[in-house]
């Protein structure tokens, strides 16, 4: 399969699921573009898919052979990307993949993190639920409680 990081189509090819296409992906695997394929800022298409929440597009694209557990150039993964969003039925396809629940970014942020960051409840209880640690810490020392007290609202509410 070719390739085509790097090339002016890869873009194009890639946000094809941004759109979620899933015919248009399997075009396009179909005619030897390689699943992996990813744009100009390193997203593979099932990144894309994920934080988009294109289930169906993630199901073809996992169906095709797309590697669940890579990450973008920042080591953040297709299951960090629909946590972020609260993609709940993508998460759920996600963790029925071979990957570490707890598989952690660069900075060591986890999907649980992330989830818990911008209160998607129904997402990290599904992330706990499968076996995310509660305990982990990234970079900076945070858990993921640490990261939901920063969302929470100031004492007395708002003004």
């Amino acid at each position: 399969m070719r390739t085509l990081r790097g090339s002016r189509y890869a873009d194009h090819d890639v946000a094809r699921t941004r759109e979620g296409e899933a015919a248009a992906i399997e075009g396009l695997v179909g005619a030897g573009v390689s699943v992996e394929t990813r744009d100009s800022r390193g997203f593979t298409a099932l990144i894309l898919a994920a934080y988009h929440g294109h289930a169906e597009a993630v199901r073809t694209l996992l169906r095709l052979g797309a590697d669940a557990c890579a990450g973008d150039g920042r080591g953040n993964s297709a299951l960090m990307g629909a946590a972020f969003q609260g993609q709940k039925r993508v998460v759920e396809l996600l963790l029925a993949q071979p990957c570490a629940v707890d598989q952690a970014n660069r900075v060591g942020q986890t999907a649980l993190m992330f989830a818990r960051l911008f209160g998607r409840s129904e997402v990290a209880d599904l992330l706990t639920a499968a076996g995310a640690s509660l305990a982990r810490r990234d970079a900076s020392g945070r858990s993921s409680e640490d990261w939901a007290r920063t969302q929470a609202p100031p004492a007395g509410g708002p003004p």
